[in-house]
């Protein structure tokens, strides 16, 4: 029975030490510089005096430039309830030198930074001739439900797509909540003037998105009143019934 019981255990840990091995293999070791090198959604503004600058769309894609002078390593990583910290995955990296001169990733790796993702994050490494300069991603991101964590401190800037709005509530949301919302070529552009902890969250709505959410609002007050009469009607047919069978109608019944 003991040695039953010691060649389980032995089983179990030889699947947690390979499906440890498994994980590592899968999400571990470079990203490719295909990837990395891919084309960005729209062209990345290097002239943004934020340390970091989000550029939402209507599509699934969105934009950051971060400053990172002073940097030597950023850990990209996002959070989940259940599997701990994940890596964050990204594209379209794009490295810009304080003389503005612009390199992707393969380059960048190159001239010595690193990129590197394990089974719980992602580093950017810079190399020793990176003092200064900033960096450029695309990743995944809704604005109707957007959150970053802080990756880097200070100013925050977070543009939304033409059209789209916060400032109604319940649909509309931004945190932290000491902000303001300026409006640049026509688009509500959210800022901060600093950030340093946490995350980043903007809950926005298209404009047009009121009008669908009203008249799913009238359906429903409709459809409750017309309940509430029906049931009415019913339960005044039913007293009736008990009346001329003679049972009667009592106290409890009539509330």
């Amino acid at each position: 029975m003991n040695r039953r019981f010691a060649l389980a255990i032995a089983v179990v840990a030889l699947l947690a030490v390979s499906a440890g091995c498994l994980t590592y293999v899968n999400d571990g070791g470079d990203v490719a510089n295909e990837t990395l090198d891919a084309e960005p959604p729209h062209a990345y503004d290097f002239q943004t005096n934020r340390d970091a600058a989000i550029n939402l769309s209507t599509g699934t894609q969105y934009t950051v430039v971060y400053n990172v002078s002073g940097v030597d390593e950023i850990r990209f990583y996002r959070q989940t309830p259940y599997a701990g910290d994940q890596p964050f995955e990204f594209e379209a990296f794009r490295y810009q030198y304080a003389d503005g001169e612009v390199v992707n990733g393969t380059e960048f790796r190159a001239r010595g930074g690193e990129i590197e993702r394990t089974p719980d994050e992602t580093w950017v490494r810079f190399g020793e001739e990176m003092e200064g300069g900033r960096m450029a991603l695309s990743a995944t991101g809704s604005p109707r439900r957007f959150s970053t964590l802080t990756y880097v401190e200070g100013s925050y800037a977070v543009t939304l797509p033409p059209g789209f709005s916060t400032d109604m509530p319940i649909v509309g949301h931004v945190s932290p909540r000491a902000h303001e919302i300026e409006m640049v070529d026509g688009r509500d552009r959210i800022t901060w003037d600093s950030v340093t902890s946490g995350s980043v969250v903007v809950q926005s709505y298209r404009e047009t998105d009121l009008l669908v959410f009203g008249v799913i609002l009238v359906i429903a007050a409709i459809a409750a009143i017309v309940g509430t009469a029906y049931f009415r009607r019913q339960l005044e047919t039913l007293r009736e019934r008990r009346r001329q069978m003679g049972l009667g109608v009592n106290e409890d019944d009539e509330e």
